[in-house]
């Protein structure tokens, strides 16, 4: 550490959060702030689609040497190595470093022997920015071999922190969304004074709103169950959530929560209930039958198969029957080579094309 206190360094990471515009620069603001108080020689930023677990884009141009970069790539999209994504977003801790997820043996990972090595960053250190196994961005910090490796106090430190950068990234990408183009089944966003009166509200939010079957209260001309949420997370910590339904019948999701800075403001994000699945981005093209999308999305954001047949409520025979055909369709021959081919199928083409992404953590097209 470098003297920073946590309220000063959280004072700063959410000054960040709210004045920098881009999930990806908000990353690299915090990074920025954070560098103050842990220090690191090189270090990335990752966006990452919540629902597989896999990058999205991100900024490298202070990381690792590009030579490295292919090999790493093939490494973290086969998700079974050391600080693999899927595992550290499935944990508690929202801040880890090789020798801890190696107990004390990073030569055992393969990202270790093929590229931290060989380039001489050999210290790591991970920052998950979400939570419930919902993660919306990563930094990835690295310290040369003749530094010191991080501390407990750095990781506590980072975690602690950054709290509120992972709600930053998805308000960025919700207005990513609206900026590129409006869809009438896409994510709105309501900003409130701390009296809860409109500010701002996007022409999706408002199609949203005049579908709400409740009343409106005739001041802040808001249904009363949106007031309701607004009132509940202005008065608590943290996020607070609901569903409504519309006059179809139709489920809507609203988050609301309290905006750091003095203005106190509130913003609530109205969208459509939905699950995010990366099974449904391949469903059609490999045909899959709903239950093999399901048993995909949980093998992409890495559950055993013991964990699969819980949450499933089937016998483990029947997903390892489900699993096989999976394989086959998609032509694999394990959970690493899925994962790896969902990424490089899905993910890599789209950041090539520098694709937007949207409020649900995936790309706009």
């Amino acid at each position: 550490m470098q003297g920073k206190s946590l309220d000063v360094l959280t004072a700063g990471v959410e000054h960040a959060c709210r004045t920098v515009s881009g999930a990806v620069a908000v990353q690299c603001a915090v990074a920025a702030v954070l560098r103050q108080a842990v220090a690191f020689d090189a270090w990335c930023a990752l966006t990452i689609d919540p629902a597989s677990v896999l990058p999205t884009g991100g900024f490298h141009r202070d990381g690792l040497p590009l030579e490295y970069m292919p090999q790493l790539l093939e490494i973290e999209a086969r998700g079974d190595d050391a600080l693999a994504l899927p595992t550290l977003a499935r944990g508690a801790r929202r801040a880890v470093t090789l020798w801890e997820a190696t107990g004390g043996h990073p030569e055992t990972s393969r990202h270790y022997q093929q590229v931290l090595e060989p380039s001489g960053m050999t210290r790591e250190m991970r920052v998950l920015f979400g939570g419930n196994a919902n993660v919306w961005g990563a930094l990835i910090l690295f310290r040369a071999a003749d530094a010191p490796g991080f501390a407990d106090a750095d990781t506590r430190l980072a975690a602690r922190a950054t709290g509120a950068v992972a709600d930053a990234i998805r308000r960025e990408l919700t207005l990513t969304e609206i900026a590129v183009g409006e869809d009438i089944n896409g994510p709105g966003l309501i900003l409130l004074t701390p009296e809860l009166d409109p500010i701002t509200t996007s022409p999706t939010a408002a199609r949203w709103l005049d579908q709400v079957d409740d009343d409106v209260d005739p001041q802040r001309e808001l249904p009363y169950c949106v007031l309701n949420l607004a009132h509940q997370a202005r008065s608590r910590p943290g996020r607070a959530r609901s569903r409504v339904r519309t006059r179809a019948g139709r489920w809507l999701t609203l988050h609301a929560e309290r905006l750091p800075g003095p203005d106190e403001q509130l913003s609530i994000i109205i969208e459509a209930t939905r699950p995010v699945e990366i099974a449904a981005l391949v469903a059609d093209v490999y045909r899959l039958t709903q239950r093999e999308r399901e048993v995909v999305g949980l093998l992409a954001r890495g559950f055993s198969r013991t964990e699969i047949a819980r949450l499933l409520a089937l016998s483990a025979y029947t997903v390892d029957d489900h699993i096989k055909r999976v394989f086959g369709k998609l032509e694999v021959r394990s959970r690493a080579e899925l994962t790896a081919k969902l990424f490089f199928d899905q993910h890599v083409p789209r950041i090539e094309k520098e694709t937007p992404i949207g409020g649900t953590g995936w790309y706009l097209r």
